[in-house]
């Protein structure tokens, strides 16, 4: 069973509804705080945004169609990273559910906060981009150059270098979806964190914590199931009612693999 992953056909119908939504416990952001136009959960339109940064042709991001060993068999391999997209609401309850626990102390890790209101997409791209630099984008001076000046800042100096850096890109690609954008003031109810593989460990990476969030290791079945295992057992066993979408990062999907 896909325990309510949602296709790509029906991701485009599911958006214009988790677009309007309102979190009514959400806090106002500060007017002065930059929003921006919410990333559509679209492999298309990620592709064509990470390769925007420099990311090499023959990588991008595709759907998990669901959980099932047959839908995992059907991603390209290796799986590098993947982007989870889920209600806001419930991200933050399984915070809760954490309690105290820390961000992982992980300098290996590149890991940046999330300054920008509705840019979640865009840091979830940049965190599977920036941590497999060196397999995927190798030779694109503007990653290159991203990595150097923020090698060594905090997840907040990284933060505040990252608008000015991206913001002409983002725009660009923003409103290229299937759904009618919306406004940069939207208040959203979805939110993108990133799944990596750093040094055999699997890092869950969210804008909104100040770090790193260690998941543990990654076992012989690799990341992609890795993964799937984690957000059935943190997010979708509490929720089983939910809607939720996952994209992976890897060799790009060929037409005579569909």
């Amino acid at each position: 069973a896909s325990l309510g992953l949602v296709s790509p056909a029906a991701t485009q119908l599911l958006l214009p509804l988790l677009l309007g939504a309102r979190q009514p416990h959400q806090l106002a952001m500060p007017s002065e705080r930059e929003a921006w136009v919410g990333l559509e959960s679209n492999p298309t339109v990620m592709t064509k945004y990470a390769r925007s940064l420099g990311v090499a042709d023959g990588w991008g991001f595709c759907d998990l169609w669901g959980l099932d060993d047959e839908a995992l068999e059907a991603v390209p391999q290796p799986c590098v990273a993947a982007i989870f997209l889920y209600p806001f609401s419930q991200v933050e309850a399984r915070k809760r559910a954490l309690g105290t626990q820390q961000p992982a102390s992980a300098p290996e890790v590149w890991h940046m906060r999330q300054d920008v209101s509705n840019a979640c997409g865009s840091v979830a791209i940049m965190h599977s981009v920036m941590n497999n630099l060196d397999r995927i984008g190798e030779g694109s001076s503007f990653l290159d150059s991203f990595r150097e000046k923020t090698a060594g800042a905090s997840s907040a100096e990284r933060a505040a270098l990252f608008a000015p850096a991206v913001r002409d890109i983002h725009d660009s690609h923003a409103s290229s979806g299937q759904t009618d954008a919306p406004a940069p003031t939207a208040d959203l109810d979805f939110h993108f964190v990133a799944y990596v593989e750093v040094r055999g460990r699997m890092y869950e990476l969210d804008g909104n914590n100040d770090g790193p969030i260690d998941c543990g290791e990654v076992a012989d079945g690799g990341l992609l199931r890795a993964v799937c295992d984690h957000v059935k057992a943190a997010y979708i066993a509490p929720f089983p009612d939910s809607h939720f979408s996952l994209i992976t990062l890897g060799p790009e999907r060929r037409e005579d693999d569909e």
